[in-house]
């Protein structure tokens, strides 16, 4: 009787509570079209590899087919191919934040072409350290590469050799690790939890140093070359969908402080050019008040890293 009389008086108290689906949706709208592309990529092939085992399998990046079979198309579609479902919610839950900041605040072509050099660069370097292995142990080069984690072990990298003399907890573990060495501890940690070396994300960790000490000021995307994709027809149907991020819509968002620069990757932004001196001022007062990054490997007390301040592992 007494559970009549509050359903009574609180009628709209269900009502009002948005229900599971409709929190899915909200937050799907939020996606740009390029992560929700990689996410839907992603879990298709994954539901395919249980039909389609041989043909999921031969878009990752096998070294030796790659050097001996010239199966260059690998070297593209690995990272959208992951055959493990726990390593597809660890990677989204790593990847899936500040990818969307990062393609809100440059715009959806020039991350395109930002997350493709970087992780194709990242699957030579692989290729490179996979065939050089190879005279110890011919397994090697048969070993796949696939997923997101080469690339998010390269934007780890990166953040930690910002602030190289920082000290960041080791995980839950009590001991801290100075950042240099935090992305080859982090490694060895997931190896002996894994029982397994994986050596793409050795590439990946080699590619963050590459980037920091040379690549960034050597790989740049100019906003001319970008207008001139965006004036393609078909881009330009892309561009009258919600979720397509212009480099107009970008600089909107980034300079009327709806979605500022302190929330994306300091670091990782050197692929892309300041667009003028009004926007650039704008990142370097946003950049300088430290943010929570999501892609982060760290928990416990935070730790400035470049622009962000670390608090947590989302693993």
């Amino acid at each position: 009787m007494f559970s009549n009389l509050n359903n009574n008086q609180n009628p709209n108290n269900q009502n009002n509570q948005p229900t599971l689906k409709e929190k899915f949706k909200l937050w799907l709208s939020t996606v740009p079209f390029f992560v929700r592309c990689i996410m839907i990529i992603t879990i298709l092939f994954y539901i395919l590899s249980w039909f389609l085992g041989g043909f999921t399998k031969a878009l990752t990046n096998i070294p030796a087919y790659v050097i001996y079979g010239i199966q260059i198309w690998r070297l593209f579609t690995s990272s959208f191919v992951t055959l493990s479902i726990f390593n597809i919610l660890f990677g989204f839950l790593a990847w899936i934040p500040d990818a969307i900041r990062l393609e809100l605040t440059s715009g959806t072509i020039k991350y395109i072409l930002a997350f493709l050099i970087n992780s194709i660069i990242i699957q030579i370097i692989y290729v490179t350290l996979s065939f050089i292995l190879s005279i110890i142990s011919k397994q090697l080069i048969l070993m796949p590469s696939s997923g997101l984690w080469p690339v998010i072990m390269a934007e780890i990298t990166i953040l930690c050799l910002t602030n190289p003399d920082n000290q960041l907890r080791m995980m839950c573990l009590p001991c801290l690790v100075p950042s240099k060495y935090y992305p080859w501890a982090l490694f060895a940690f997931f190896s002996v939890l894994n029982m397994n070396l994986q050596f793409d994300i050795i590439a990946g960790i080699i590619y963050g140093y590459l980037f920091n000490h040379f690549l960034k000021t050597k790989i740049q995307i100019s906003d001319e070359f970008i207008k001139r994709i965006e004036n393609i027809s078909f881009v330009n149907k892309l561009a009258n969908l919600n979720s397509f991020v212009s480099l107009s819509k970008s600089a909107s968002i980034t300079e009327n402080g709806t979605y500022t620069g302190q929330s994306t990757n300091a670091a990782m932004r050197g692929n892309f050019n300041i667009r003028n001196d009004n926007a650039n001022s704008v990142t370097e007062q946003n950049f300088s008040k430290p943010a929570a990054p999501a892609s982060t490997p760290f928990i416990g007390p935070g730790s400035v890293l470049g622009c962000k301040k670390i608090h947590h592992l989302i693993l």
